[in-house]
């Protein structure tokens, strides 16, 4: 009886061990430790955790067990090396997962967990990826809720602050237009200082005043000239020769004021009122479609921080680009009556014809247009200065803040920042027109060619072997061949570091959800900095070799092409993708 029991109980025991051994075979697939698809509730971070300490899909050891669980490392050298899969996957993406934070997976990366998941089994993987899918939108909801409830906390803590908001931002409430609200809720401010003045004058429907008043000024001087005769005025610098010199054959007193100067205030004002009432607002408050009084003082704040450079910019352009031209090479070639070697130009143009216009005419003549130079040189620098504020607002916003903690939703920080550098190469692109207006008339006027539609065709088609004719040189000089290099230069300049700022923004971003938009757009950013290199080196050729008038419509057509073509891709990833 004995023997008997005993054999029965060893029959017990050795047929649980095979279904033992029976159910931990089908742990094992393709040699790895494989746990099926729950259908559970979790959200993707729980989800992830549970398996990464499981070890699911790890090789098994000897006994069938996993040989530990995975860790960034382990995960990240596991997805890079399927076959299929020859990017690889950053080990910051991996990283990202085994976090506690509201992160959540792109749908690309779904596909290769899966794989692992799967342990390559074309069906299992297929299982796990609709599983992680599920989890990814359930982790979405919850993100989505929260943010719901910190705008409804938000918007409950803002009415007991209000009273403290506006006491905050009195002083920039105007006094003498507060009957009603803008566009965007918030009245008008009182300009105080020197900086927020031309903050005002570059913003919003006001800097359509600024372009009325400069083709008001284009119309005046048309007037001044057409009643003093220098409308269309020739000179002869050489025998044989009646070079023109008059006011409407002058690019930087015709196409420069009613058109590349209007585009260039218009770029400026654009992306400044869509910063400060937008863009600000959507890197830094859950709100995105309002601002608040406290975005709305805060831009000021940044403003005044420049109120050196303003005041510095105003200066220079005074008694430098107008003190010390007029005063030092006009008043002095007046007085004397030679002109020492500068280019005869509709100012100078008494001294050699005396008969269509007086000296004291041709004084009150340049005075105005020399501070009409002025004006517009310090609206050019003026918007260079306003895009750097705008960028370093936008850098120091965004590497101050707690992004993975902050409501504010990345893609849209990306968002913006692909909106300022699209805005700002609007900016740069005019102003190197700007420049480029001012170096082809300077450039003409030391020319022997009898006006500047002639000295452009001529060499056309000297280039194309048209004519035998070459353009040739007078002996003069003009000091806006320095200054023009300087604008060019101020400008390429301030775009390099103003897309390297916005760069880092997105590199840090990048270290929370790992997907770059330089990267994603590196063909658009390709073209744009192709773009202001060929205007930039156009500058710098203009006149120096024959066919440069090629070269000159190539880089025009080339700026126009990419600033009516496609701009930099909207960001389409999912919430939280890594």
């Amino acid at each position: 009886m004995c023997l008997l029991i005993l054999r029965t109980h060893d029959k017990i025991r050795k047929g649980a061990q095979r279904n033992a051994n029976k159910n931990r075979k089908t742990l094992i697939k393709n040699g790895k430790f494989f746990v099926a698809p729950q259908k559970s509730s979790d959200t993707f971070k729980v989800l992830f955790a549970r398996l990464a300490a499981e070890g699911a899909g790890r090789p098994v050891d000897r006994r069938g067990f996993a040989d530990g669980p995975w860790t960034p490392e382990t995960l990240a050298d596991a997805i890079s090396s399927i076959e299929e899969n020859p990017n690889g996957i950053e080990l910051r993406a991996v990283q990202i997962w085994f976090q506690e934070n509201d992160n959540g997976i792109s749908n690309d990366n779904i596909r290769w967990l899966a794989r692992i998941l799967g342990c390559n089994d074309p069906e299992e993987t297929s299982r796990w990826q609709a599983e992680l899918k599920a989890s990814k939108d359930r982790l979405t909801s919850v993100r989505r809720e929260k943010r719901m409830l910190a705008a409804q906390a938000q918007d409950l803590d803002q009415k007991s602050e209000d009273s403290e908001i506006a006491a905050a931002t009195k002083q920039y409430v105007s006094p003498i237009a507060t009957s009603g609200p803008t566009q965007f809720g918030i009245s008008h401010r009182a300009a105080r200082t020197l900086a927020e003045k031309v903050e005002w004058l570059l913003s919003g429907s006001i800097s359509m005043n600024l372009q009325i008043v400069y083709w008001l000024v284009f119309c005046g001087l048309g007037l001044m000239n057409y009643v003093l005769n220098t409308l269309s005025v020739t000179y002869s610098p050489i025998a044989g020769l009646d070079k023109q010199v008059g006011f409407i054959w002058a690019p930087t007193l015709s196409v420069l004021p009613l058109i590349v100067l209007p585009l260039f205030i218009s770029s400026v004002s654009d992306l400044n009122t869509y910063w400060k009432q937008v863009g600000r607002s959507r890197c830094t408050s859950v709100n995105a479609t309002s601002i608040d009084l406290q975005s709305h003082a805060a831009w000021y704040a940044k403003v005044n921080d420049f109120s050196f450079s303003f005041w510095a910019i105003a200066l220079f352009c005074f008694f430098f680009v107008f003190g010390f031209q007029w005063f030092g090479i006009y008043v002095p070639a007046y007085l004397s009556g030679d002109t020492n070697g500068v280019q005869i130009d509709r100012y100078l143009v008494a001294l050699v014809r005396p008969e269509v216009i007086s000296i004291p005419e041709a004084v009150v003549l340049s005075l105005i247009g020399y501070l009409y130079t002025a004006s517009y040189i310090s609206i050019f620098m003026f918007g260079l200065l306003f895009l750097v504020i705008i960028v370093l607002d936008y850098h120091d916003i965004c590497t101050t803040s707690d992004l993975e903690g902050s409501t504010v939703d990345s893609n849209e920080i990306r968002k913006e920042g692909q909106k300022i550098v699209w805005g700002g190469f609007r900016v740069v692109v005019s102003a190197l027109w700007l420049a480029l207006l001012i170096k082809l008339q300077i450039t003409y006027l030391s020319s022997d060619s009898p006006d500047v539609v002639r000295w452009l065709a001529t060499d056309t088609m000297a280039a194309f072997g048209v004519t035998d004719i070459r353009n040739g040189w007078l002996k003069n000089s003009s000091i806006s061949h320095f200054t023009t290099f300087l604008m060019m230069a101020v400008t390429v300049t301030v775009s390099i570091a103003c897309a390297l700022k916005v760069q880092t923004v997105f590199e840090r971003l990048s270290v929370y959800d790992c997907d770059y938009p330089f990267a994603r757009d590196q063909w658009a950013i390709f073209k744009m900095s192709l773009v202001i290199a060929s205007l930039s080196l156009t500058l710098m050729l203009v006149g120096r070799f024959t066919g440069f008038s090629l070269i000159l419509a190539a880089s025009i057509l080339a700026s126009l092409h990419v600033l009516s073509g496609p701009r930099l891709r909207t960001f389409e990833v999912d919430d939280g993708a890594s």
